[in-house]
C-alpha cells in the first residue's frame, strides 16, 4: 500500500526480508552465518534465560542482555542478534551504524566474529522506512520479549506450515492477534509490513495509527483506543481507498503531502532545552554569543528526549545548574531526532546512545553582562503548569506559555553598542535548503521563485573587496590577469610575487584552480614575450608581445605595453579604486530543465571554444552552470547562494546530476576555509577535468515542478529523498478583482465573482480529472475587467482544457456548464455543439456512420457576462 510512494527506496529491506523467509523460516539457518541457529531450543533458552529471567537493576539493555544470556550456549547469542538484526530493519530514526553497532555487540558474545561488511548488515539495508514510536527505545526489551513469544509458537509448527502462515497477510495478522502483547508491541506492524508492504501501511507506532484513524474518521481517541490493531489496519486500508479515489492515484502515502497534511499536526511547538555548566563547558560560548550578535547563527547538537520535535519549531535554551539560572538563547529546530553516541564520555565509552536534534540559535545572551530571561521571571507564566527547572534536555513548552515567554524575550533587546571582543571564529554555516516547488500551473511557483531570488540579490555595502574582486576577475583571460599583476607590482616582478598578488589570487579562486598556478604564469609571461628577447627561446608566441625576462628570472613589461594594454591599464586603475558604491549583487543562477538537457550542460564537459591568445579553436573542459555557482559560494563562505532550477522533472535527473546526486545532501555538504581547503563535509573527483568538487554548504537549491505535465515519468526517486517539497496549489482568496474582493464588473452594470468562477471550474476538473491538473490563481490575478477575463478564457483557459481532455470537447463544455443532462445545451455557451445527423450531412442514411456532435469554440462577441456567471451560479 505504501510502497509506491514511500520516502525512499526499500528494496534492501524487502530482500533481507525474504531472505530471512527463506534461510530462517523454512530451514532455521543463520542469515549471516548459514548455521542452524532457528531451532525451538534456541528460542526456548532465551524464553527462560531473558523473557522470565528480567533484570530490573542497574545498566543498559545491552548490558542486562549480556549477563541474561552468559550461561547460554553460542547458538542462542547469535539468535538473540539476529532477532535484534530483524526487530531494526524497519525502524528509520535509528542509524544505520547503529544498528550495525548493536548486532555486532551481541553477535560477538558468542565468541565468533561477524563480519561489519556483512551485506545484510549495509547502509541501505539498516535505512528503514519509517519512525518508530519512542518506546520502541525505551521498551526495547518488552519488543525483544515478543518477539521470542513469536517465534516460540512459529517454531512449534512445521516448516511448510510456518512457510504458509506467514505468506498470507491475512492470516498472519489474525494469528498475530492471539499472541498476548500483540495490541501494544510495534514490531507486530513492522513484521507485517517488511513480509507484505503492498498489504499494510509503514505506520509503525500505535499512537500516530490510531490518530490517523481518528483524524480521518472523526472518531474521538477515546473510541479509536479500543479498537483492536487488525481493526485499525481494516480503517486505514478503508482511508486510503477512500483517498486514492479522491485524489486519482495510488501513490499516496500518509507521511508524505497531501495526506501528511490531513492529519499530522502541523502546528509549530516550541521546545525547552537545558544547559547545565556543571556538566559541560561550553568552551565556544564568547565566540557563539559574538556571531549571533552579528547576525549569523549558531548550529549546534542538543540532547532532546522527545521525539516530537520537528524542523522549524521554536528552541529555548536555558541555563540551569548554577547560577544565574534562566533562559538565555533562542533559535530553531532544524533537523529530525537522531540517535548519536552519549554525551557523557564514560556512558559513550559503554555503548550508550541517546536522542539529539540541530538547533540554529540566533540569539543567544552574555548572562552575566546581557538582559535574559530569569527564573523569577519564568516563575510567572503558571498558565500550564509549565516545568522551568526541567530533569532532562528537550520538553515541550505548551502553545500558551510560549507565545507569555516570547513576550517576554521581546521586552529584553539587546543593546546595539555591546560589542564582544573575540578570537577568529571557526567558520559555521547554516544548514542548506533544498526545496522543490510543486503543483498546478498557475499557481505562483515562478512568483514565489521571484521573491525567493530577492534573498540572493545584495548591495555592494554587504560584500567584501575580495569577493567583488573574484567577481570582476572571473571572466578575464589569464593574459590580462598576469599583465594587471605585472603593471601594479611597479611593471617588474619575480612569478612568485605575481603569484601572491590579489588580483592572481582572486582570479584563481573565481575559477577554481588550485594547482599548476606557477606554470600558468610561466606560460603566459613566455607566449607574450617581445621578439628581441635574449632570454625567452619560446617559439609559440602570441600578441600583444609586452613582457621580457632579464637573467635573474625578474619580468618586466616591455615593447609597446603602453599602446597595445591601455584598456587593461585603466581597468588595473578601476579594480584598485574597488566597488562602486550601492551595485547590486545577484548571488544566485537560473537554469531550466528539459530532455536534452545533460551533466555536461550542467557541471561540466568538453566544448569548443576560441583561445582568446592565440585565436585558434580548441576543446577544452568548461564548467556548467551547476558548478560555476559552486565556485562562486565557495569563494565567499559567508554569503548565501542559490540555485534555481525551473521545471526539474522535465530533465533527466540521473544523467544531469550524475554522481553529484549524493552532494547536494545537507550532511555531505562542504564547508571551506580562507584558503579553500576542506574543513568538513565531502568531496568528489569530477570525470572530465578530475578536479576535486564539493557542494558548499551556503548553496540553496529551489526547483519547480509543474504537476500537470504528464509527458513526464516521476521525479527521480534519489533526488526526491534530498529535498524537501512544498504544495502551491489555486488559491482563489489572493484574487483581488477590481474591487479587492473577487468581483470584477461586467460592464453591463452586474457583477462577476472570480473566486467563485475559479473554484467552481476546479471542483468539475477534480471531479473529471484529478487536483493535479486544476487551474491555478494566477491566471486570474491579474484580472480587473471583463475583457482582460474574456482573454484568458480563450487563450489560455480553452488550450489548456483541450490538452487536459485530450481534446474531449463535452468534457470541457462540462467544465464551463455548457450543456446539461441529456447534453441539452445550457445558454450562452462557452463552447457550442451541433449535432451533424447522417441524412443531413450526406443527403442519406448511412448504417457504418452515427450521428455526429460539431464543437467550436463561441465567438469572442457572443460570449457574454451570463455565459461566465453561469458557471458558478445555480439554475432555478
Amino acid at each position: 500500500m505504501a510502497r509506491p510512494a514511500a520516502e525512499q527506496t526499500a528494496d534492501h529491506l524487502f530482500k533481507a526480508g525474504e531472505t530471512w523467509l527463506k534461510l530462517s523460516l523454512a530451514e532455521g539457518r543463520s542469515v549471516f552465518s548459514n548455521q542452524i541457529i532457528w531451532t525451538p531450543d534456541s528460542i526456548q533458552a532465551l524464553d527462560t534465560w531473558f523473557s522470565n529471567n528480567l533484570d530490573a537493576g542497574e545498566g543498559d539493555f545491552f548490558e542486562k542482555l549480556e549477563v541474561q544470556l552468559s550461561e547460554c550456549d553460542a547458538e542462542v547469542k547469535k539468535l538473540a542478534a539476529e532477532i535484534l538484526w530483524l526487530m531494526l530493519l524497519c525502524p528509520k530514526n535509528i542509524s544505520a551504524g547503529k544498528k550495525r553497532e548493536s548486532i555486532l555487540r551481541i553477535w560477538a558474545w558468542s565468541g565468533d566474529e561477524l563480519p561489519a561488511d556483512h551485506a545484510l548488515l549495509s547502509d541501505e539495508t539498516l535505512a528503514g522506512v519509517g519512525n518508530a514510536g519512542t518506546s520502541f527505545n525505551t521498551n526495547r526489551w518488552r519488543e525483544l520479549a515478543y518477539c521470542v513469544e513469536l517465534f516460540k509458537r512459529t517454531f512449534q509448527l512445521s516448516a511448510i506450515e510456518r512457510l504458509q502462515l506467514f505468506g498470507d497477510y491475512n492470516q498472519l495478522a489474525a494469528w498475530l492477534g492471539e499472541i498476548p502483547e500483540s495490541e501494544r508491541r510495534q514490531f507486530r506492524h513492522m513484521l507485517l509490513y517488511l513480509l507484505h508492504p503492498d498489504q499494510i501501511e509503514r505506520i509503525f507506532s500505535s499512537g500516530e495509527r490510531k490518530t490517523i484513524v481518528s483524524k480521518f474518521t472523526g472518531k474521538p481517541l477515546r473510541v479509536v483506543n479500543k479498537l483492536t490493531a487488525a481493526e485499525v489496519d481494516a480503517q486505514i486500508r478503508e482511508i486510503r481507498q477512500a483517498k486514492e479515489a479522491e485524489f486519482g492515484t495510488k501513490k499516496l502515502d500518509f507521511y508524505q503531502p497531501p495526506l501528511k497534511e490531513l492529519w499530522k499536526d502541523q502546528t509549530t511547538k516550541s521546545w525547552l532545552f537545558a544547559w547545565n555548566p556543571k556538566n559541560w563547558d561550553w568552551e565556544t560560548l564568547p565566540k557563539d554569543i559574538a556571531q549571533t550578535r552579528e547576525g549569523k547563527p549558531v548550529v549546534m547538537k542538543w540532547r532532546c528526549a522527545n521525539q516530537a520535535a520537528s524542523p522549524g519549531d521554536r528552541a529555548w535554551l536555558i541555563r540551569l545548574g548554577e547560577e544565574p539560572r534562566g533562559i538565555m538563547a533562542t533559535g530553531n529546530v532544524v533537523s529530525e531526532p537522531y540517535e548519536a553516541e552519549h554525551y557523557d564520555v564514560q556512558k559513550a565509552d559503554q555503548g550508550e546512545a541517546c536522542l539529539y536534534v540541530d538547533i540554529e540559535l540566533t540569539a543567544i545572551r552574555d548572562v552575566f553582562k546581557d538582559p535574559f530571561i530569569t527564573m523569577t521571571e519564568l516563575g510567572t507564566i503558571t498558565i500550564d503548569q509549565q516545568q522551568w527547572s526541567p530533569q532532562s534536555s528537550g520538553i515541550e513548552i505548551k502553545s500558551r506559555s510560549a507565545a507569555l515567554l516570547d513576550e517576554l524575550w521581546q521586552r529584553k533587546p539587546l543593546k546595539t553598542t555591546e560589542k564582544i571582543s573575540t578570537t577568529k571564529m571557526q567558520r559555521i554555516v547554516a544548514e542548506p535548503m533544498n526545496k522543490i516547488l510543486y503543483g498546478p500551473p498557475g499557481t505562483g511557483k515562478t512568483f514565489t521563485l521571484n521573491k525567493l531570488k530577492e534573498r540572493y540579490i545584495v548591495k555592494q555595502a554587504s560584500i567584501s573587496h575580495e569577493q567583488w574582486l573574484s567577481e570582476q576577475l572571473k571572466p578575464v583571460n589569464w593574459f590580462d590577469v598576469v599583465f594587471m599583476c605585472l603593471y601594479d607590482l611597479g611593471k617588474s616582478a619575480k612569478v612568485k610575487e605575481i603569484e601572491g598578488h590579489p588580483f592572481f589570487i582572486q582570479k584563481a579562486k573565481a575559477v577554481g584552480r588550485r594547482q599548476h598556478l606557477k606554470a600558468q604564469i610561466w606560460a603566459t609571461l613566455q607566449s607574450h614575450t617581445v621578439d628581441t628577447s635574449t632570454s625567452v627561446k619560446y617559439k609559440n608566441r602570441v600578441a600583444p608581445l609586452v613582457f621580457d625576462k632579464d637573467t635573474d628570472s625578474r619580468w618586466a613589461l616591455a615593447g609597446n605595453w603602453q599602446e597595445d594594454c591601455e584598456d587593461l591599464i585603466s581597468q588595473t586603475k578601476i579594480l584598485k579604486e574597488g566597488a562602486p558604491n550601492q551595485a547590486d549583487q545577484i548571488h544566485y543562477a537560473f537554469v531550466t530543465f528539459h530532455q536534452a538537457y545533460s551533466y555536461e550542460d550542467f557541471v561540466e564537459g568538453i566544448r569548443p571554444v576560441q583561445d582568446a591568445e592565440t585565436d585558434q579553436l580548441a576543446y577544452r573542459v568548461e564548467p556548467g552552470v551547476f558548478r560555476q555557482i559552486c565556485q562562486d559560494a565557495q569563494n565567499a563562505p559567508d554569503t548565501r547562494y542559490a540555485l534555481f532550477i525551473d521545471e526539474i522533472n522535465r530533465g533527466n535527473i540521473a544523467k544531469i546530476f550524475g554522481e553529484l546526486i549524493t552532494l547536494i545532501e545537507p550532511d555531505k555538504r562542504a564547508v571551506y576555509d580562507d584558503e579553500g581547503r576542506l574543513t568538513a563535509g565531502m568531496e568528489l573527483t569530477l570525470p572530465y577535468s578530475r578536479d576535486q568538487f564539493g557542494v558548499p554548504r551556503n548553496l540553496d537549491i529551489y526547483g519547480t515542478m509543474n504537476t500537470a505535465d504528464r509527458s513526464i515519468a516521476l521525479l527521480d526517486t534519489a533526488l526526491r529523498r534530498r529535498f524537501r517539497f512544498e504544495e502551491l496549489m489555486p488559491n482563489a482568496k489572493v484574487i483581488s478583482g477590481s474591487r479587492g474582493d473577487g468581483y470584477i464588473e461586467d460592464g453591463e452594470g452586474g457583477l462577476i465573482d472570480l473566486r467563485a468562477l475559479l473554484n467552481t471550474m476546479n471542483r468539475r476538473i477534480r471531479f473529471l480529472l484529478n487536483r493535479d491538473l486544476t487551474l491555478g490563481h494566477a491566471y486570474l490575478y491579474s484580472v480587473k475587467d471583463f475583457k482582460a477575463l474574456r482573454d484568458v478564457l480563450l487563450n489560455q483557459f480553452i488550450p489548456l482544457l483541450q490538452e487536459y481532455f485530450y481534446n474531449d470537447w463535452h468534457r470541457i463544455q462540462l467544465v464551463f456548464r455548457d450543456v446539461e443532462q441529456d447534453n441539452r445545451p445550457v445558454e450562452p455557451q462557452i463552447i457550442e455543439h451541433e449535432i451533424l445527423r447522417t441524412s443531413d450531412v450526406l443527403g442519406f442514411e448511412h448504417d457504418d456512420f452515427e450521428d455526429l456532435a460539431d464543437y467550436r469554440v463561441a465567438a469572442p462577441e457572443n460570449i457574454n457576462p451570463d455565459a461566465i456567471r453561469k458557471i458558478y451560479e445555480s439554475q432555478e
